[in-house]
Formats: structure tokens, sequence, C-alpha cells
């Protein structure tokens, strides 16, 4: 009897385990704001499960979200989120969706419609970052944003995540151009790779801040951007290091720069073992720019009182930049 009591509690905590693992949430409507149907969805499958946004379904965003506490979950994103319109309560916000966890999978083809132009039109530049990723040992692939209202995407805080397969398509339809919409910013995060991507953006094409080790990019398509950058560091006077940085096998194309290392004047740390390799260059202002003075034209006094200092800059490879001028 006990023998047959201990094989049922050890099947019971198996069939528990493996409906866990394979528990699907599908994220369904609201009538109000769909970030609370998408929370609960992620809090009910925050554990071995899959959180599903079906294709042909639109999420309409009336508020930020912030998704923490994932593992091992998986993300259909076959729909379609719309962010909110231009609203000043969402100034300076971190992110409208910032997704935290260890072991997730994004993919599905979904698109995040970021709702952009009229933030251009206002021709202010403090909306939130339509995507922040910070998680451990994960991948998010497959996915579009477009209309940007600020950055794209950020990944801060992170350790081994992929980013590969994504869209990014941001133009403003009206003679106020979408000013500040980086297509991916990176701090304080190791070992990331981005790769296999179309971009067309109104700013970086990628931005690495501060405290980033091994980051790799490879088959990156840029156009309109203003180039691979790294930086701008040490603005204030902050110490910041990075290193570690491979750009490899990647374009751009009616640029405002092509690759590029920016440093402000008092800043402290480092940049080190930095590669710009085989990057074809199209209608290129800029083609290469290492500046380590660099410095906004509202901060010229500072940067002129703290001239006399900068991050170091050492081991840059520059191999193989081609460049084409169509006139």
């Amino acid at each position: 009897m006990v023998r047959v009591a201990t094989v049922s509690i050890i099947s019971a905590l198996l069939l528990t385990f493996t409906e866990a693992a394979t528990k699907t949430c599908v994220v369904s409507k609201s009538s109000s704001d769909d970030a609370t149907t998408i929370a609960k969805a992620f809090s009910d499958c925050k554990n071995g499960g899959t959180v599903s946004f079906p294709k042909g379904n639109t999420y309409y965003l009336k508020s930020m979200l912030k998704i923490s506490g994932l593992k091992n979950v998986d993300v259909n994103f076959a729909g379609q989120i719309v962010l909110p319109g231009y609203d000043k309560k969402f100034k300076g916000g971190s992110a409208y969706l910032q997704i935290d966890g260890d072991n997730v999978n994004f993919y599905g083809g979904g698109t995040i419609n970021g709702n952009g132009q009229a933030w251009y039109d206002a021709e202010d530049h403090t909306a939130p970052t339509v995507l922040r990723i910070s998680a451990d040992n994960s991948v998010f692939s497959n996915f579009k944003i477009i209309n940007s209202p600020r950055a794209h995407i950020g990944i801060t805080s992170a350790t081994n995540v992929v980013l590969e397969h994504v869209t990014l398509n941001t133009k403003s339809s009206s003679s106020k151009p979408a000013k500040n919409t980086d297509a991916l910013d990176v701090s304080s995060s190791k070992d990331i790779i981005f790769r296999h991507s179309q971009l067309t953006v109104g700013d970086d094409c990628t931005a690495i801040n501060g405290g980033v080790t091994n980051i790799t990019l490879t088959d990156i398509n840029c156009n309109g951007g203003h180039g691979f950058s790294v930086g701008s560091l040490g603005k204030g006077g902050k110490t910041e290091y990075v290193k570690d940085v491979t750009i490899t096998d990647s374009t751009c194309t009616n640029c405002q720069n092509g690759v590029r290392i920016k440093t402000w004047p008092g800043g402290k740390g480092a940049v080190q073992n930095v590669k710009f390799q085989n990057v074809q260059l199209t209608n290129t202002e800029n083609p290469i720019i290492i500046t380590t003075h660099y410095c906004d034209k509202n901060q010229m006094s500072y940067c002129t009182k703290n001239d006399a200092e900068s991050l170091s800059i050492s081991d840059v490879t520059i191999d193989h930049i081609t460049g084409i001028k169509h006139t």
C-alpha cells in the first residue's frame, strides 16, 4: 500500500509538472485597456508556459506594461499591439513594454505599432522606448516594430540574449522627422547577439552604451539612420566601460554616419577591442568617425571646461569598410 501511494504521489507530481510546462495562455481582449489582459496571461503562464497572441488579434495599450519573473516561457506573438497615441503622461517613461525573465523565447511574426506620428508632429522626443528586454538566456526573433515614437528596442541589464530576424520601419508622413528613433540601445549587458535584421529608422542603427561587454552585430541592414555607434559615453563626467564589440557583414544606406565611436569630454573609463569589419556604406555622409570629445550644442560650456580628459579608446579594428556614392 505504501508503494502504491508513493507511486501515485510521484505520478501526480509529474502530471502537475507536465501540465505547467505545456500550459498555454491566450491573451484575451479587454473592454478598456488590453495591458491588463496581457499582464494576466503572462502571470498565468510565467513558469514554463506559452503566452499566445493569436494572428488577426489587435491589442490596444492604454498604459505602460512591465512583465517580470518569467521562467522558461514561450511567447507566440502572432498578433498586433498598438501603443497609445501622443500623451504627455508618458513623457520620460522607460518602456511601453518591458520583459524581464530567464529563458524567454519570443517569436511569431507579430507587429508592434508605435503610433508615433503625433509625437513627431509635436516635436516631442521624450516618449518611452517601445520594447525593453531585461532577460537572460533568451531569444527574441521574428517580429516587427513600426512607427516607433522614440527608440524601438532597448536591451538593459541582460545576459546571453539573441535578437534576430527583426524588422523595424519608422518614417514620418509629415515634414516633421522621426527623430531619436534609435533601432537598438544596449546598456549594462553582456553576451548579446543582434543579427539578420532590416532597419529603417531616424537615429542610430545601434547605440552601444556603458557597461556592455561582448556584443556582436552581423547581417544588419540599416536605412536612413545615424550609423553603427559605440556611445555616446562619459556624459556628465560618468565613468563607463565598453569592451569586445564586433560589427560585421552589415550595410548602412542613406545614413548620416557609418561606423562611429563617441565619448564626451570629462568622462572616465575605456572603450576596448572594437571591430568594424565588412560594412558596406551607400550614400553615407560621414563614413568613419571616432570622436573623443563629442558634445551637444547646448552643452558647449560644460565641454569646454572639461576638455582636458575623456575615456581612453584602444584596440579598434577598421577592416573592409567600403562605400558607394550615388549622384
